[in-house]
């Protein structure tokens, strides 16, 4: 008697007029509004749905087929997108902020803009079910995040899982990578051109003939992957031990700084740290800067959070995906000065008062603040003449965000 083939489950398919009736269900039960009902659509079909700007927060679409949809700007925080197909489609500015994409094939997506914070894209193990029955699981296929080709130009990689990842071809481009891992991640002729990594796991990582000019790459041990023909031009790595050497004596510096700012001018003398790398100090974050010159300095990548740099000359600095949360930078020149994914949430960038009816704007003309993210910063009549804004992050609401992985609404400047 011959054997009994196991035929594939039928899914159910979404049309884009039901696939709004069930997110506008959803939108309500996140809000917690009546009527609202958490949308848990696993295995379905939703190609070519169009649901951008929509709340998908908490949504479950685990092994769905999303092939072609339009997530842009949509909250997506939190989904469960476990072995979904998602290729080709865009995600554009979406915050996917710990999201579940382990197994889910994202290959030719464009997730440029988008916040993957925390977001788990490891293999995922997706359970086959018994055609009859479709219960019983009968075999287990094990499926690696795909991410060939795509595009995760400008996003937010921060802390994200990327074990194992397949990413050929991928463009990483101006992405920030702080506490990633990619273990056994296959990354080969991917551009990472600007991007920030730093503390990133690279163990058994294929970087063959990766692009990483002009990137920043600290606290990672690049010997631990394969690098063969890998692009390292321009790039900003670990400071050089010199640097380390001169720590002492500008920490000196900036207590004589602190007292001469604290004592109004009395006693100390102010810092001048031009063209210094102040990396090597260990805490930098709350101190007292004000009217202290920096220019050209190196600032990248530093927890630089309350910091007092009213009236500070940092014209020409790099502080590239520097941490500037609640920095009071009222009256500072920053012309030319690089700030590419840097962090200035609730930052102070306007005008400094010093006398009667008189004022000095914080300068940022010629600035780059590519893939900054401004929500909540204090702009007023801040000089952005020529700065260069592109992906740049901007609140849709105005509102304190408490929360440092936030994942509400923001504006992109494209």
């Amino acid at each position: 008697m011959p054997l009994k083939r196991s035929q594939t489950p039928e899914r159910i398919r979404i049309h884009q007029r039901e696939a709004d009736l069930l997110v506008a269900a959803h939108e309500r039960f996140v809000a917690r509004r009546p009527g609202g009902k958490r949308l848990v659509l696993r295995f379905a079909i939703l190609e070519g749905v169009d649901l951008c700007g929509r709340d998908l927060a908490d949504a479950d679409l685990t092994g769905s087929a999303l092939t072609s949809c339009r997530f842009d700007h949509a909250r997506l925080a939190r989904a469960c997108l476990f072995g979904a197909d998602l290729q080709a489609s865009s995600f554009i500015g979406a915050s996917l902020v710990r999201a579940d994409l382990r197994g889910a094939r994202l290959k030719g997506a464009n997730l440029s803009h988008a916040d993957l914070t925390q977001a788990d894209l490891r293999a995922g193990r997706i359970a086959i079910s018994d055609g009859d029955t479709k219960f019983a699981v009968i075999r287990h296929k094990v499926s690696a995040g795909q991410l060939d080709g795509a595009n995760v130009s400008g996003a937010v990689l921060d802390k994200s899982r990327l074990d194992d990842v397949s990413a050929t071809a991928a463009d990483f481009s101006e992405c920030s990578m702080r506490g990633a891992r990619l273990v056994g991640a296959n990354l080969k002729n991917a551009s990472l051109r600007g991007a920030v990594i730093d503390n990133v796991d690279v163990r058994g990582a294929n970087l063959e003939s990766a692009d990483f000019s002009d990137a920043v790459v600290t606290r990672v041990d690049l010997t631990r992957a394969r690098m063969m023909g890998a692009v390292l031009d321009r790039c900003l790595c670990d400071p050089q031990a010199e640097a380390g050497e001169r720590a002492a004596l500008l920490v000196v510096k900036l207590a004589a700084h602190r007292e001469w700012v604290i004592s109004g001018g009395k006693s100390g003398e102010p810092a001048v740290l031009d063209g210094e790398d102040l990396r090597p100090i260990a805490d930098m974050a709350g101190a007292f800067l004000t009217a202290v010159s920096a220019k050209n300095a190196c600032l990248a990548g530093m927890d630089l959070r309350r910091i007092s740099l009213q009236g500070a000359l940092l014209d020409g600095a790099d502080l590239r995906g520097a941490i500037l949360r609640e920095a009071d930078l009222r009256g500072a020149s920053l012309s030319g000065a690089n700030l590419k994914q840097a962090d200035l949430r609730r930052t102070l960038l306007s005008a400094l008062p010093f006398k009667i009816d008189r004022e000095k704007p914080t300068d940022l003309t010629e600035a780059s603040l590519r893939y900054a993210d401004l929500r909540g910063a204090e702009l007023g009549d801040t000089n952005l003449s020529e700065a260069d804004l592109h992906g740049a992050r901007r609140s849709a609401v105005q509102a304190m965000m408490d929360d440092a992985d936030d994942d509400g609404a923001f504006m992109l400047d494209m």
